[in-house]
């Protein structure tokens, strides 16, 4: 027992010991019988006995106090001592957070709401769907250039959002893919957004792989473990110089050193390729990607020489010729010899039709009687191109309007005389149509000279993994730069 509550025991003791006798000693007594009061009769107490009395009864509350009471009302400890004493009826004061404390100025947590992007959504049926308001919905839209991205959504990616008690939109985030988000923020409804992009950088692994072609490409990439993102890079980069369409022959193939991608420990899939090397027919085709001094990111042979071409052989990729350049061909439809100045690609109707070349719209027509809608780029001095038998045009493309090499400019469809939904394309130098698949092609530019010797250091390691590939992968130390940049 703690010596306070044993000093109260031994003053309690004896205040109860020594109570009567001062009583006895402070009421008057009957004098004839020597007896005390009865207690129907009313005794008055002198000033003295009273001031003794209310002395004695202060002095008993302390120390009971004194005894049964813990000095820190928080000791809990103390309170379970006294269990067995006064039961379980005494029980802790209930503690008082002061404002002072962080605990009571702490805000509640954050409540984001999720969304997963369904087939056929936008973000204003997403609004929609989640009761948010369509002002919220244009002012996010306005705020920032970033957030036009959201015009076009797609099926799979991740939206979260947050709003306020009202309902009014505070912050939107939205994941494009495992790398790259968005979010956009402000202080209450009656803010401007602002937009911030979030990139996170994977952990890039330098792989090789190998492949022999036995019926398509594709197939090829998948028994080789790359995916189809890999194979069309593939087939860009050798588009100027190998037919895909109907070059391609049992007994080809191709050795790749590229990136692997990884983030979190998974493998998220394949980055750029590094250096490959395509057979076809017998030749072999070399190519490595170099960034130079200034910024540009291009695929050179191991001489220096560019990959890229003026011109595309084929403006459609990975369709078939349905009929090819024929002077003397007999049309289809007219059962008469006509001239067929250029190459039929059949293929679906929608294909994408990219510009063969860098140039100028300079015609574009639309439901033409026998061509059906078609478009005409000029390409310098020299080259213009034809496109027929379109569905539909780019959207927004106009005449005298400049296009890049490989760029969207129309969709195949069968417009005008055409048997089937198809590509007739035409290729002419100086005014005079020529074959496209065979035409000479003028070459781009060429790795400067005051650049060939970082050049040379920057792609020899990836030449010299591409010529030890064997399908297996290559552990490298490369410093995480793949690009010579």
């Amino acid at each position: 027992m703690p010596p306070a509550i044993a000093c109260g025991t031994h003053a309690a003791f004896y205040i109860l010991r020594r109570f009567p006798q001062a009583l006895s000693r402070k009421l008057p007594q009957n004098t004839e019988n020597n007896s005390f009061p009865t207690p129907d009769q009313h005794v008055p107490l002198s000033d003295s006995t009273k001031t003794h009395l209310t002395t004695l009864t202060i002095g008993t509350i302390v120390v009971l106090g004194a005894l049964f009471l813990p000095n820190d009302v928080s000791d809990s400890k103390a309170f379970s001592n006294l269990d067995h004493v006064v039961g379980p009826a005494i029980s802790e004061r209930p503690r008082v957070t002061s404002l002072d404390t962080p605990t009571a100025l702490a805000a509640p947590p954050e409540h984001w709401h999720e969304v997963e992007v369904r087939s056929g959504d936008s973000l204003a049926r997403i609004f929609s769907r989640e009761d948010l308001r369509a002002r919220d919905l244009h002012d996010l839209l306005q705020s920032d250039e970033a957030t036009r991205r959201l015009r076009r959504i797609h099926p799979g990616e991740q939206l979260q959002y947050r709003v306020d008690k009202t309902g009014r939109l505070l912050a939107l985030r939205y994941e494009f893919d495992r790398l790259e988000s968005m979010i956009s923020e402000r202080a209450d409804g009656r803010a401007s957004f602002t937009t911030r992009i979030l990139t996170r950088v994977p952990e890039r692994r330098v792989v090789s792989a190998h492949a022999s072609i036995e019926s398509s490409l594709f197939l090829a990439s998948t028994a080789a473990g790359l995916d189809d993102a890999t194979a069309m890079k593939l087939a860009d980069i050798f588009q100027w110089d190998v037919d895909f369409v109907l070059d391609i022959r049992s007994g080809d193939g191709f050795d790749v050193v590229l990136e692997e991608l990884w983030l979190d420990g998974e493998r998220l899939g394949f980055g750029n390729i590094l250096a490959a090397a395509f057979r076809n027919r017998g030749e072999v085709f070399k190519a490595v990607r170099y960034t130079d001094s200034d910024g540009y990111t291009s695929y050179y042979a191991p001489d220096g020489r560019s990959m890229r071409k003026a011109f595309l052989r084929a403006p459609v990729q990975f369709s078939r010729i349905s009929s090819n350049f024929n002077m003397r061909r007999r049309h289809p439809l007219h059962n008469t010899i006509r001239p067929h100045r250029g190459i039929d690609y059949a293929a679906p109707r929608g294909t994408p039709v990219v510009a063969a070349g860098e140039g100028r719209v300079i015609s574009i027509v639309r439901n033409h009687n026998a061509s059906g809608n078609y478009l005409v780029l000029q390409h310098g001095e020299t080259y213009q191109t034809k496109y027929l038998h379109l569905s539909r045009f780019a959207r927004g493309l106009r005449k005298g309007e400049r296009v890049d090499q490989g760029e969207v400019i129309g969709y195949v469809g069968s417009t005008g005389w055409a048997t089937g939904p198809h590509l007739h394309y035409e290729f002419l130098v100086h005014g005079v149509h020529k074959n496209p698949r065979t035409v000479d092609l003028p070459k781009a530019q060429p790795i400067d000279a005051e650049e060939r010797p970082r050049f040379a250091a920057v792609t020899g390691q990836f030449m010299a993994l591409l010529d030890q590939t064997d399908g297996a992968q290559i552990a490298l130390a490369v410093g995480g730069d793949t690009t010579g940049s």
